[in-house]
C-alpha cells in the first residue's frame, strides 16, 4: 500500500497481481534468440526522445540519459501535436557498440529459401529491392542494439506487464511484453527489423461452481492471423501447458507466439485473392501430391521467411532459466496512456515492417488499440459464453420458444386441414352438377393452393421439432452444462509449422536455393536483351529447365517429369479439340464424347473385375 491509497484499491491490486502470477505464461525461445522482455523504465532511461519537424526532419528535444518514464507521460503536454518517437541506440555509439558483439545467428540462412519454391524466391528479391526504396534500420544496428541490452538492460529476470479486465463475463489477464530489439531481419533471415517491440499472451478466466477462477481460453499475438485463429482453448490438445502455466513458443527474432514448436512459413493473405488461391493450390495438389503434406494448414502466399519458434533456447517463466518479474498496468497508468509515439526509431518505412510500434494502448495512427479496447473481440470471443451453464440457460430458454412454436405450428396445421377438408367437400358436391362444375372445379384449385400451404407448415414443423430434438440431447447428454465440442472447431487457419526441428536440406539443395532466383533473372535478362524470333517460347523453355532442376534437388523428378506428361496430355487434347473444330463441329464434339465413353468403359471393366 502506497501512502495515501485507499484499503480497497490496495485489496484490489492484490487480488490482480495473485491472478497474474497465478496464470503467467511460460515463453519458450529458439537458441540464439538476443533479447528478451525487459523493464521500460529502464530502456527509456537509455534513450533520447525526438520529434517530427515540419520540412526538417526530426529533431532530438531530450538527449540519452535524461528521459525518465514521468516525463514520457507528459510528453503529448510538453509537445502538443507533434510526432515523438524514441531512440534506443544513439547515433555517436553505433559503430562502436556494433563492434562490440560478436554472436551469430544459430540457424542457416538459406534454410529458409530451400524451405519455398523457385518462384516464390522471387518476392525474396523483391523484398529485398523495396528496402532500397523504403525506410531502413542503419547498418549494424542490431548489433549496437544486443550490446547495450547485455550491458544495460539485462539483469537476469524478465518483466511482463499485467493488466487485469472483466468483460463478456471472462477475467481477462493480458501479459504484455517489451524488446529493445526486433533482429529477425538481420539475425534470423526474417522480413524486418526494427526497435522496440510488443508482444502480448491474454488468458481468458471463466468463474466455475464452486466461485473459482478457471482457465478457458489462451490469447496470443502472432502475425498474419487475427480473430479466432489467435485463440486456442484451454483443453486443446496443442497447447502446451505446466501446471495453470500455457506454453507459448517465441519467433526468434520477430518474437511473434505460436502454440506448437517448429519452423513457420510467413504468407500474405490478401483478401481479394482468397478464392484464386484456393483454387491454385487444390489444383497443384492434384497434379504435384507431394506439395499437400507442406501446404497443410498454411494460407496465403507463402514467402521465403521463416519464422523459427522451436521452443530450443532459454524458457522464462515459472520452472524456466528466467524468472518473471510482473508489474501492473491500466488505464491510470501515466506512461501507458500519456505516451503516443513509436517506442524506438522512426525509419519512415511506408510499409510498417521497419518502423517502431507505439505502447499497448495505442495504434500508430493514434486510436486505441483493439486488444486493448476489445479484448474479447480481439480473438473472437465476444460471441461465446464463459461458461457451460450460461450455454445450457440459452438452449434451454430456445427450447422453450422452439417448444411453443412447435404448439403454434400443431394450431396452423389443424386448421389448415380443416379447410383443405372443407374446401374438398364443397368442390365435390358442385363438381356433381353441370351448372356449378365450374365453380367447383375454382374450389379445387383453392383445394391444391390450401394442401401446398398445408405441406409448407408440416415442413416448418418437422424443422422446429428437428432443432429442438437437438437442442434437448445436448441438455442430456451432460447433466452440468453441454457438450463444449471439439477444442479447434473455431479455427479456420490454424498456427501449423511447415516443419519441426532442424531442417536437414541437402548441400545441392542449399546452394541452389541461394543461387536459382538470380541465374533465373539474368537469364530473362539475357533473353529480353538478345534479338530472337521466339522470347516467349525460350522463356517458358527456361522455366521448366529452372522447375526441373528444382525438382532434381527435392528429389521429386518421377513426380514432376508425371505432372508435366499429364499437363501436357490436357494440352494436347484441348489442342486437338480446337484444331478438329475448326475443321468440323461435329468432329469436335464427337471427341470428348468418345474420350467420355473409353474412360466409362475402362471404370466399369475395372468395378466388374474387382467384383
Amino acid at each position: 500500500m502506497w501512502p495515501g491509497q485507499s484499503a480497497e484499491v490496495a485489496e484490489a491490486e492484490s487480488e490482480e497481481l495473485w491472478l497474474l502470477r497465478r496464470f503467467e505464461p511460460v515463453l519458450a525461445y529458439t537458441r540464439g534468440e538476443r533479447f528478451f522482455p525487459t523493464d521500460v523504465d529502464g530502456y527509456v532511461r537509455q534513450c533520447s526522445l525526438w520529434r517530427d519537424t515540419a520540412g526538417r526532419g526530426e529533431e532530438e528535444v531530450v538527449p540519452a540519459g535524461q528521459l525518465t518514464l514521468d516525463r514520457l507521460a507528459g510528453a503529448r503536454g510538453e509537445w502538443p501535436g507533434t510526432r515523438l518517437h524514441l531512440r534506443f541506440v544513439q547515433k555517436a555509439t553505433l559503430r562502436e557498440e556494433a563492434q562490440q558483439w560478436r554472436a551469430t545467428s544459430m540457424i542457416a540462412r538459406t534454410g529458409r529459401l530451400a524451405a519455398v519454391g523457385l518462384m516464390t524466391r522471387v518476392l525474396d528479391v523483391l523484398m529485398r529491392i523495396s528496402l532500397l526504396v523504403r525506410g531502413k534500420v542503419p547498418v549494424g544496428l542490431a548489433a549496437a542494439a544486443a550490446t547495450r541490452y547485455r550491458e544495460r538492460l539485462d539483469e537476469g529476470h524478465c518483466t511482463y506487464y499485467g493488466r487485469v479486465s472483466r468483460d463478456g463475463g471472462y477475467v481477462v489477464l493480458q501479459y504484455w511484453f517489451f524488446y529493445a530489439m526486433n533482429d529477425w531481419r538481420s539475425t534470423f533471415g526474417g522480413v524486418n527489423d526494427h526497435e522496440a517491440d510488443w508482444e502480448m499472451v491474454t488468458v481468458y478466466l471463466a468463474t466455475a461452481e464452486d466461485g473459482e477462477p478457471r482457465p478457458a481460453w489462451v490469447g496470443i499475438s502472432s502475425h498474419e492471423y487475427t480473430g479466432d485463429d489467435l485463440r486456442r482453448r484451454w483443453d486443446d490438445p496443442d497447447l502446451h501447458r505446466e501446471g495453470e502455466h500455457p506454453v507459448v513458443f517465441v519467433g526468434a527474432g520477430s518474437h511473434s507466439g505460436q502454440v506448437l514448436p517448429g519452423d513457420y512459413l510467413i504468407a500474405v493473405d490478401p483478401a481479394s485473392l482468397r478464392g484464386a488461391i484456393a483454387f491454385s493450390r487444390r489444383l497443384k495438389e492434384r497434379l504435384f501430391p507431394w506439395t499437400r503434406r507442406a501446404g497443410a494448414g498454411r494460407r496465403g502466399i507463402g514467402i521465403p521467411f521463416v519464422d523459427y519458434a522451436r521452443g530450443d533456447g532459454r524458457r522464462v517463466g515459472p520452472g524456466g532459466d528466467r524468472p518473471w518479474h510482473p508489474v501492473v498496468i491500466d488505464d491510470s497508468t501515466p506512461w501507458v496512456v500519456g505516451f503516443r509515439g513509436l517506442w524506438g526509431r522512426d525509419t519512415r518505412d511506408w510499409l510498417d515492417g521497419e518502423r517502431a510500434p507505439t505502447g499497448p494502448r495505442y495504434e500508430r495512427d493514434g486510436r486505441v488499440r483493439f486488444a486493448w479496447r476489445d479484448p474479447l473481440g480481439w480473438t473472437g470471443l465476444q460471441k461465446v459464453a464463459p461458461d457451460p451453464a450460461a450455454d445450457r440457460r440459452t438452449l434451454a430458454n430456445q427450447v422453450e420458444r422452439l417448444e411453443q412454436e412447435v404448439a403454434e405450428a400443431d394450431k396452423e396445421i389443424a386448421g389448415k386441414r380443416e379447410e383443405v377438408r372443407r374446401l374438398s367437400a364443397l368442390a365435390a358436391s358442385l363438381e356433381r352438377y353441370p351448372h356449378t362444375r365450374e365453380r367447383g372445379r375454382e374450389l379445387r384449385a383453392e383445394v391444391d393452393a390450401a394442401e401446398r400451404a398445408l405441406a409448407a407448415v408440416y415442413e416448418h414443423r418437422a424443422g422446429l421439432a428437428e432443432e429442438r430434438a437437438v437442442h434437448l440431447a445436448a441438455l442430456e447428454a451432460v447433466p452440468g452444462g453441454v457438450p463444449a465440442g471439439e477444442p479447434q472447431a473455431h479455427l479456420k487457419a490454424p498456427h501449423v509449422p511447415y516443419a519441426v526441428g532442424h531442417q536437414r536440406y541437402t548441400r545441392f539443395l542449399r546452394i541452389w536455393a541461394a543461387l536459382s532466383t538470380p541465374l533465373l533473372i539474368l537469364a530473362f535478362a539475357v533473353i529480353l536483351a538478345v534479338p530472337g524470333p521466339t522470347p516467349l517460347a525460350t522463356l517458358a523453355g527456361v522455366v521448366l529447365a529452372f522447375a526441373a532442376i528444382e525438382a532434381i534437388a527435392r528429389g521429386k523428378l518421377l513426380g514432376f517429369l508425371t505432372a508435366l506428361a499429364t499437363l501436357a496430355v490436357i494440352a494436347g487434347v484441348l489442342a486437338g479439340v480446337v484444331f478438329a473444330f475448326m475443321l468440323n463441329w461435329r468432329v469436335a464434339l464427337l471427341i470428348p464424347l468418345f474420350l467420355a465413353v473409353v474412360l466409362l468403359l475402362v471404370v466399369n471393366v475395372r468395378d466388374l473385375l474387382s467384383k
